[in-house]
């Protein structure tokens, strides 16, 4: 599919760089990402979206670079102050969520995920935080609970631990949702069928 250049189509490009990401052809996604940026480089979604693909192509540092950024387009969202801090570990760089995690709301969900990262919750009681009266929220969160502590486990190299828990992930989140092919791409970069 062929997408014209210009700024009306930014969007166009984040979600073919999304549909590229879930088929694990992390260049082309990364291509895609990277002109949404060019189109609106005050976004945060090409940013993230490009992040991710880096690092589930084996690039840390340019996944670092990218998740940096768009935590400072938009410092109040805690999913990209996860990502940077997962990107941060993998490239074996210190932890720096107690800093990074000051403009975010502690006492909303996906505060206890942060909790984990920082030691303060175990993935057992994550999973536990993870229950909702609202039964869509709580298949929301009882799959990123599954996935953040796949990543966490990947961080401390925990690799049969990870692919546990991301083939869990894989088998259980709705396909539209974020941490589906974030678990199928981790997968397929650990070179486990999922």
């Amino acid at each position: 599919m062929t997408i014209r250049y210009d700024a009306s189509n930014v969007g166009a490009f984040v979600v073919r760089g999304i549909a590229y990401s879930q088929k694990g052809d992390n260049d082309r996604a990364i291509s895609d990402y990277s002109a949404a940026i060019r189109l609106d480089p005050k976004s945060s979604l090409g940013y993230i979206g490009r992040g991710r693909s880096h690092l589930f192509a084996g690039s840390a540092a340019k996944a670092e670079a990218d998740f940096a950024e768009a935590s400072k387009r938009d410092p109040d969202d805690a999913y990209n102050v996860l990502w940077a801090d997962i990107a941060a570990r993998r490239g074996r760089r210190p932890s720096r969520l107690v800093q990074t995690s000051s403009p975010i709301d502690m006492a909303v969900w996906p505060a206890p995920v942060i909790k984990m990262f920082m030691g303060e919750m175990t993935p057992d009681a994550l999973l536990a935080a993870a229950d909702n009266a609202d039964s869509t929220r709580k298949k929301t969160h009882v799959c990123e609970a599954i996935f953040f502590s796949g990543e966490l486990a990947l961080t401390k190299g925990s690799t049969d631990e990870a692919a546990r828990l991301f083939r869990l992930a894989a088998n259980d989140c709705p396909r539209n949702a974020d941490e589906w092919s974030a678990a199928s791409s981790e997968l397929k970069a650990l070179g486990v069928v999922p």
